[in-house]
């Protein structure tokens, strides 16, 4: 079996997510947590019989093989960077850096430590997603000329955020919201410039709701809209191209296509439990029983992207301009 740590416990929903699926797996197991906070360290663990040590603690314990690193964003980088330097395989939870220089400096160390990695980045591999992804590039929609992606939930009115959510200016940005930034850059890459929008932050207060504007080549705009505020407010996917429209999401989970001569819209079959691809956390626990020679850094680049866009955003916002990327 196994044994694996967390380095940091700022989203505490993903460590009790990430325990469950280990359990599912039966491959590997939790046993310690830290955090720079020790009482959010002990509350994350709660129910799941972790030893809440301290991070050098942790990455001196022999007996653990890799670390899941759901630390607060702007320490993210910091602790992948000492956990690669322990030899821990490492499972970092949607960014490696919230900059892009600190991203590449992050990056340059996972190469040269030749530790298994993976940015885990859950909602690419959802059966909507991966349907979006295809049908792209099979080139059905004609040029693309629009897409629009949105992420909310309603946890800031039903008091289910935390505090340390709340009166953390990038909070919404950072968490629900970088979901819809990161599958904009997987699906199209790097973006050339941002603007950012939000509603209900203040300087010591995540907003209530965001909209991003991303610009890619050829004029496309990528509307990503988040928000805390919305408690029915199911995931949507949409891409529109001169020959046809895509429209995914809902709470089952759907997909449909619209050519632009066909009459009725057309149902997409969506991937089933076994036809998946492996999950990242799947993958990473494959490299580590396999052995660093055999890993791969997983997502690795899209992390240097999504610390580039977090950066220009964070100006956008900010300054209240348009920031390249």
């Amino acid at each position: 079996m196994i044994q694996l740590g967390v380095l940091g416990s700022w989203n505490g929903f993903h460590v009790k997510e990430y325990a469950a699926m280990l359990a599912k797996n039966g491959e590997a197991k939790l046993v310690s947590i830290s955090d720079d906070n020790e009482a959010l360290a002990a509350a994350a663990a709660q129910g799941l019989s972790l030893t809440v040590k301290s991070h050098e603690e942790l990455l001196a314990d022999p007996a653990i093989a890799g670390v899941i690193v759901t630390a607060a964003p702007d320490r993210a980088a910091a602790l992948i960077a000492d956990a690669v330097a322990a030899g821990k395989a490492v499972l970092a939870d949607k960014l490696i850096a919230v900059t892009g220089t600190d991203a590449e400096r992050v990056a340059a160390a996972v190469r040269a430590g030749e530790v298994p990695f993976a940015l885990d980045l859950p909602l690419a591999q959802k059966p909507v997603c991966l349907a979006a992804k295809h049908t792209l590039d099979s080139g059905r929609l004609g040029r693309l000329t629009g897409v629009r992606i949105r992420n909310a939930h309603g946890g800031l009115l039903k008091g289910m955020l935390p505090p340390h959510f709340v009166e953390d200016p990038s909070g919404l940005l950072t968490d629900i919201g970088l979901h819809g930034i990161y599958m904009a850059c997987l699906l199209l890459g790097q973006p050339q410039a941002v603007t950012a929008l939000s509603a209900g932050a203040s300087a010591s207060r995540t907003p209530e709701t965001a909209v991003c504007v991303l610009e890619f080549g050829d004029g496309l705009l990528v509307t990503v809209e988040m928000g805390y505020v919305s408690p029915v407010s199911p995931f949507t996917l949409e891409l529109f191209g001169t020959e046809g429209m895509f429209t995914g999401g809902g709470y089952a989970g759907s997909a449909r296509i619209k050519g632009a001569a066909d009459e009725d819209w057309t149902d997409l079959p969506l991937l089933q439990e076994h036809e998946r691809p492996l999950t990242m956390l799947e993958q990473w626990l494959q490299d580590i029983e396999a052995g660093k020679e055999e890993s791969e850094a997983w997502n690795l680049s899209q992390g240097i992207v999504i610390g580039r866009v977090l950066e220009a955003i964070t100006r956008s916002l900010n300054q209240g301009v348009r920031a390249t990327v």
